[in-house]
């Protein structure tokens, strides 16, 4: 994957599109590490306390999770919440 680029000072329509990266990294990296522990999304819905619905949206980009969340998912993955940013 090619690395996220950070703008300092940043205008509206560059927050926007680095925001839009940035889900769009995290999605894939929630979905990657949930097929490589064996999870379906349901099990990791039920196991993070979360709707199965909500976490389909996770992967598909449409939310971007709270840091709440994602520490919720990382437990529930046994993975640190570093991992989940490791793109």
């Amino acid at each position: 994957m090619n690395q996220l680029t950070f703008k300092p000072n940043a205008n509206k329509q560059e927050n926007e599109e680095m925001r839009k990266a940035f889900t769009k990294r995290l999605s894939e990296k929630l979905r990657e590490i949930r097929k490589n522990k064996g999870f379906k999304q349901e099990e990791l819905s039920e196991f993070a306390g979360l709707d199965e619905s909500y976490v389909g949206h996770l992967e598909r980009g449409v939310y971007s999770p709270t840091a709440f969340v994602m520490w919720k998912i990382s437990q529930a993955l046994n993975v640190p919440v570093s991992e989940l940013l490791d793109f």
